[in-house]
């Protein structure tokens, strides 16, 4: 009898709570129109986000030539100093042929002092394409976020409309 008492108490317990959670979770639900204004509020932020990361992969994007075009010249330099180098280098050779130490010895400065020049100039351009590949790695990463930002975006919109069509 006892156990019997308290079941039946344990279960009109579990029906009081259940029907009090049942109006608890009607009367906390917004109404239509205050859940479509913080939807489009909502897709305004999320409107205002977009923008944003469009704007900073454009100016990654910026970079990125500006990035290039100094690799570009680089480039170019380096090309233009070897070509110096080279030419001490068979300046050098004539001089040995024709026995011409001092000559030999000057082209040999010069060409060591080419070297050098390249040398700095390899390192630069080495740096330049990394910090390219880097500028590259964060706008793939902004795409991805302007992706996930678009996704969410239709999210809500599809949810706002879904709202508004419950709007009488």
């Amino acid at each position: 009898m006892k156990t019997s008492i308290h079941f039946a108490i344990a279960s009109l317990a579990l029906a009081l709570c259940g029907a009090a959670s049942a109006q608890a979770t009607a009367a906390s639900a917004p109404d239509p129109v205050t859940q479509l204004k913080q939807d489009n509020a909502q897709i305004r932020k999320d409107n205002r986000n977009i923008q944003y990361q469009r704007n900073e992969i454009s100016q990654d994007n910026a970079r990125i030539d500006a990035d290039k075009a100094r690799v570009g010249r680089d480039e170019r330099k380096l090309r233009e100093e070897r070509a110096e180098r080279n030419a001490d280098q068979r300046a050098e050779d004539a001089a040995i042929k024709r026995g011409d130490m001092a000559a030999a010895q000057r082209d040999e400065k010069a060409r060591e002092q080419e070297n050098r020049e390249i040398g700095g100039l390899k390192r630069n351009e080495a740096h330049a394409k990394s910090d390219l590949a880097a500028t590259r790695a964060d706008r793939h990463e902004e795409y991805k976020e302007l992706s996930a930002a678009k996704a969410k975006k239709a999210k809500d919109v599809q949810k706002r409309n879904a709202d508004a069509g419950k709007v009488k």
